[in-house]
């Protein structure tokens, strides 16, 4: 039996890889969209692999997470202090979305702080 014959008796389990870049893409895509394009993503690729569509699950939570706290924040305006909390949010889900991105462009998976957790 030659090396070759030897090799291919050997069968190897390939098992999915977390996809990075789509996590990167669904995040980066909060620039453009609220939280429908992430919604779209995680709609899609969600069964691809677990930890893939658990990925996906964080960005549609931090999505949906903080658009509520700018709706929430920008009602605060007629109190005053929205013009004071919507600039955080903003610039907290600007500095939360590039982390989220380059992070799981590394492979790593990424949940910013105050993401409430609604889809599992």
């Amino acid at each position: 039996m030659d090396e070759f014959e030897r090799n291919s008796e050997y069968t190897y389990e390939t098992r999915p890889v977390f996809d990075g870049q789509i996590v990167m893409l669904s995040y980066l895509s909060l620039f453009v969209s609220a939280f429908i394009a992430p919604l779209i993503i995680w709609a899609v690729k969600k069964d691809d692999d677990p930890e893939t569509g658990a990925a996906l699950a964080d960005v549609l939570n931090f999505s949906i997470s903080y658009s509520i706290y700018s709706f929430v924040s920008s009602i605060l305006t007629v109190v005053l202090i929205g013009f004071i909390t919507t600039p955080i949010i903003l610039v907290m889900v600007v500095v939360f979305t590039i982390i989220g991105a380059i992070k799981s462009f590394n492979g790593e998976r990424y949940l910013p702080p105050l993401t409430i957790r609604f889809i599992k």
